[in-house]
């Protein structure tokens, strides 16, 4: 199977689920040629998608259906910007690379979502041919990672009980077993053998990008920001600006009074944490939020938001006469019509 196969670069990733992995992945996958072939597993499930005691049992045909991302259409790699799919493997490509026809490949990358960090070293142990193997553990600020999987799991639920009205929603809610993983990923950063993808620098800093490709082994000037579509997310611009700011940031207002995201603000010392790693420092009582070069002060940011939701509202209302109108319009155009076609 691959996991005996030569291959040059092998990127093991895991990250909580709405922690910019496919950011991440994308920006990653564009650094590469298209003679590279990049074969790409995404968010599997190590326990059935792989045998945890036989490395000859993987489940190929789960894996194609639900896993892969090609170049072609009908699969995941559909999700992926149309700049950089073309640097994927193609379907049949693939199929023969995980059934072990293909025996040397130059890229591979697996991505693994909500999960304990030592799934990396399960996988890794497997590959017995491989030239270098990078573990990535993906990181995010707790307040904005868990509003914006709040915001994904209510459009996630709202769709899946219009097809199943019987599904359990609540097996996907997010929770404290969640918030187990993700206080283990954000330790685990502290370990050396794993490379850190921390979105929140990512999304503010150019020099913490260049300092990553370097750990990547890839070229910088290669590699681009685009936009993906699995599931639905922020949309990441380059040059931020002051909305950019609140809208990669300030998610976690929507939910400022979850009980979840009200017990990580007032959990002092996993607030510190979040200055410290993502430079997110919250001051004068929660009043003042300061991320890296920004200071965001929340009452005036209120009212920001207030004064938006007003102008919406009138927006709406506008559209509203504007169809009215329109339509009244119309009828009067018709009557008209009418009266002038009786005449004849």
């Amino acid at each position: 199977m691959f996991f005996n196969s030569e291959i040059d670069k092998v990127y093991l990733i895991n990250g909580l689920s709405r922690s910019g992995n496919h950011l991440f992945i994308t920006w990653l996958l564009s650094s590469f040629e298209i003679s590279d072939t990049v074969y790409f597993l995404n968010n599997v499930y190590p326990k059935s998608d792989f045998s945890l005691y036989n490395d000859s049992v993987i489940n190929v045909p789960k894996l194609m259906k639900f896993r892969v991302a090609t170049r072609d259409k009908g699969n995941q790699g559909e999700y992926i910007n149309h700049e950089i799919r073309h640097k994927l493997a193609s379907k049949q490509q693939t199929l023969y690379f995980l059934q072990g026809k293909i025996k040397k490949a130059k890229v591979l990358i697996i991505s693994i979502e909500n999960n304990f960090v030592d799934i990396l070293d399960f996988f890794e142990k497997r590959f017995t041919n491989t030239k270098k193997i990078y573990k990535i553990i993906i990181i995010r600020d707790v307040l904005n990672l868990f509003s914006s999987r709040f915001e994904a799991e209510q459009k996630v639920i709202k769709n899946i009980k219009k097809s199943d009205p019987n599904f359990l929603w609540h097996t996907y809610e997010t929770d404290l077993l969640t918030f187990g993983y993700y206080v283990n990923n954000l330790f685990s950063t502290f370990n050396k053998n794993y490379i850190t993808f921390n979105y929140n620098n990512f999304v503010l800093e150019n020099n913490f990008r260049k300092e990553l490709a370097k750990k990547l082994n890839i070229d910088y000037n290669k590699t681009l920001i685009t936009h993906s579509k699995f599931l639905t997310g922020s949309s990441f611009k380059n040059n931020e600006n002051d909305n950019d700011v609140y809208k990669y940031f300030m998610r976690w207002y929507n939910y400022k009074d979850n009980k979840l995201i009200k017990f990580f603000m007032d959990n002092k010392e996993l607030m510190d944490l979040m200055c410290k790693i993502f430079n997110f420092c919250f001051e004068d009582n929660n009043k003042i939020l300061k991320i890296k070069n920004y200071t965001i002060n929340i009452n005036d940011y209120q009212k920001l938001k207030q004064k938006k939701k007003e102008k919406e509202k009138q927006e709406q209302k506008q559209k509203q006469k504007d169809i009215s109108f329109s339509f009244q319009m119309n009828k009067n155009k018709k009557k008209k019509l009418k009266k002038q076609s009786t005449k004849k």
